[in-house]
């Protein structure tokens, strides 16, 4: 890695040295080379906020009885949707400084054009 804060990171289970940079609201841990990526993730509150939905009693009702329906039979579950994301490493970097990472946008964007689409049509 050539950019960001580099910190001395804590040591492996095998008691090797590491190296702990962030940059761009990603912090990335290397071997002690600096060479070798081992793990990386977003920092907290990182990339794109979104407003929370207001869930009232009888929403929280109505998922309960659903999820309550599902259980007991099985034949109530309609959906047959699947959703592969990617999560691999390219997926934890920012294109645009201070910006979401690639997966927030994906799961930012699974959310409010996909799910909250199905959910108002009532599927």
């Amino acid at each position: 890695l050539k950019y960001g804060k580099k910190e001395r990171g804590l040591p492996t289970s095998s008691g090797a040295s590491t190296w702990r940079y962030t940059y761009a609201d990603v912090v990335f841990i290397t071997d002690e080379t600096s060479t070798l990526e081992i793990t990386s993730w977003a920092l907290p509150g990182s990339g794109l906020d979104v407003e929370l939905a207001n869930i009232t009693d009888a929403m929280q009702k109505e998922h309960i009885e659903a999820c309550y329906k599902i259980r007991r039979d099985p034949s109530w579950w309609t959906s047959h949707t699947v959703v592969v994301v990617d999560q691999s490493g390219s997926m934890r970097m920012t294109d645009v400084k201070g910006g979401a990472t690639r997966s927030d946008a994906v799961w930012l964007t699974l959310a409010l054009d996909f799910l909250s689409k199905q959910l108002q049509d009532g599927l």
